[in-house]
């Protein structure tokens, strides 16, 4: 890039002497022209004009290009804009081939002209295309100056207008949203497995959307809409459609989505977690609220008392400590409620003397194991719930009799009496021999599972593994059992002096 001219410090000053100078010239010779002007501009560089103040010299002065040129114009926070009356550009000059960018103000040059080959030229244009693209994008920091996706329509049509107050439909979205697809496989090389199962393959599919919709159709209508498929909570995700109409009509407001209900008055108080719907009319000075709606909160009250909280709740210990407190029968669950109605004093009239209790072994344990078969009827009488009364009847001891012991059915004896017993000395032999227990109970018609169960090596626990509350009939194990373990007892107890047993001791 090539300059033609000269270089000088005080530019507005020798600028307005030049102007004067060629004023006076024009004036005596009307063929004056500004190409012969460069001389003089030279003579009188060094004639300044006193300052109205002295100089001071800056730390960081500001220079000003002089000799002009296409993007050297000073720029910042620091620097005033160009003037308005400023112009610049480019012009051809086809005799010499260059392109010539000048400044002028007026009719006046405010620069000297600088002069480009073409070469030149399309350089300089291919850089400024370049820098503008740049500072375009840098400048686009909100949502007016992107080219996001961001509708603005226009309907026309009277009614329209007349319902939303306005004809332009304008909606804002922002968010992101992220889908992930991909697949799982996995081989598991075990022989014990049919080739077509030692390999599975499932589909994964996840999606992470966080969407913020703002949107207004006329005056009118406002829709806002706020989700987030990470959000903790369900009340996070906002939606809303909201109408409000002008001040003399009937409607004044009507909302559907997540709506409030604020109330002034103390004796009823209002909800601000609604979701349905809710309308505001007006009749003269006579305003009607109505809502039509879902509550999704709960208001609490909390008390603080010497800087601690206190909450009351009621909770059943068999809600935070399942199978861990087991009734020894249904006659102890039958009386519980009865025998615990002048606390502090238990009326019970059956205490416990003695009982044992199995569980699975799955420690594997050796000591104190047994084999074991467990009924679910045994010991219960009239008033017990027999489970396979099919089988099982009550023997009618005594009128309303509902003491749990071993003759209160006939199951004991049907399983015990190898003489007396209506399926054979065989089947109460079989029964007792363990081995083909099994196969005999359910040859009669029990099921295995349901209304017995049978174990083999099973543990009994020591008294330090459970609680016994002797005078209610009910047991605490300090570990609670699994779903696919078994428990099952014997016990003994004495009732207005007379002793009753359930089940066999492995001592006897």
């Amino acid at each position: 890039m090539s300059f033609r001219g000269v270089t000088y410090n005080k530019i507005i000053i020798v600028g307005l002497v030049a102007l004067v100078i060629i004023a006076i010239n024009s004036l005596i010779d009307p063929t004056y022209s500004v190409a012969s002007t460069h001389n003089n501009i030279l003579a009188f560089e060094n004639f300044v004009l006193p300052p109205d103040s002295p100089e001071i010299d800056l730390p960081y002065p500001f220079e000003d290009n002089e000799q002009g040129g296409p993007g050297n114009s000073n720029s910042g926070g620091l620097y005033l804009n160009n003037p308005s009356n400023i112009q610049s550009g480019f012009q051809y000059d086809p005799e010499t081939g260059t392109y010539n960018y000048y400044e002028k103000i007026g009719d006046n040059y405010f620069k000297y002209p600088t002069y480009m080959d073409f070469d030149e030229y399309i350089k300089y244009d291919s850089k400024k295309s370049l820098q503008d693209y740049w500072k375009q994008k840098s400048e686009a920091d909100d949502l007016n100056q992107t080219k996001g996706f961001r509708p603005q329509l226009t309907v026309k049509g009277e009614a329209f207008d007349r319902i939303f107050g306005g004809n332009k439909i304008d909606i804002r979205p922002q968010g992101s949203a992220q889908l992930s697809f991909g697949i799982n496989r996995s081989t598991r090389d075990n022989p014990a497995l049919p080739s077509n199962q030692r390999s599975t393959t499932t589909f994964d599919f996840n999606q992470q959307i966080q969407l913020n919709v703002l949107g207004n159709i006329g005056e009118k209508l406002k829709v806002s809409m706020n989700y987030n498929t990470e959000a903790t909570f369900d009340f996070e995700n906002q939606m809303k459609i909201e109408y409000t109409g002008y001040e003399d009509e009937i409607i004044q407001k009507i909302e559907a989505g997540n709506v409030s209900l604020p109330i002034r008055g103390q004796l009823i108080t209002g909800s601000q977690t609604l979701f349905g719907i809710k309308t505001e009319l007006r009749f003269g000075r006579m305003t009607v609220t109505s809502v039509l709606s879902q509550e999704k909160g709960e208001k609490k009250e909390i008390n603080i008392q010497g800087g601690a909280q206190i909450q009351k709740f009621e909770k059943e210990a068999s809600d935070y400590e399942e199978n861990k407190h087991f009734f020894l029968s249904q006659y102890f669950r039958d009386t519980y409620e009865q025998s615990l109605s002048t606390p502090p004093i238990i009326t019970s009239r059956a205490t416990i003397t003695k009982v044992e209790v199995w569980v699975s072994n799955i420690n594997n344990a050796v000591e104190n194991t047994k084999n074991i078969i467990g009924f679910m009827d045994l010991g219960e009488g009239e008033q017990g719930p027999i489970y396979n009364d099919a089988l099982v009847q009550d023997n009618n001891i005594a009128p309303n009799f509902n003491f749990p012991f071993n003759n209160a059915n006939n199951l004991y004896f049907d399983i015990s009496d190898t003489t007396g017993s209506p399926y054979g000395a065989t089947f109460v032999q079989n029964v007792r021999g363990f081995v083909n227990s099994s196969q005999e109970l359910e040859l009669q018609g029990f099921e295995n599972g349901v209304d017995f169960e049978k174990y083999e090596n099973a543990r009994l626990l020591n008294p330090s593994e459970y609680t016994l509350n002797a005078q209610l009939g009910y047991i605490s194990l300090n570990s609670a059992l699994n779903l696919d373990n078994i428990l099952a007892v014997s016990f003994q107890y004495t009732l207005d002096g007379q002793v009753y047993q359930v089940g066999e001791f492995s001592t006897d």
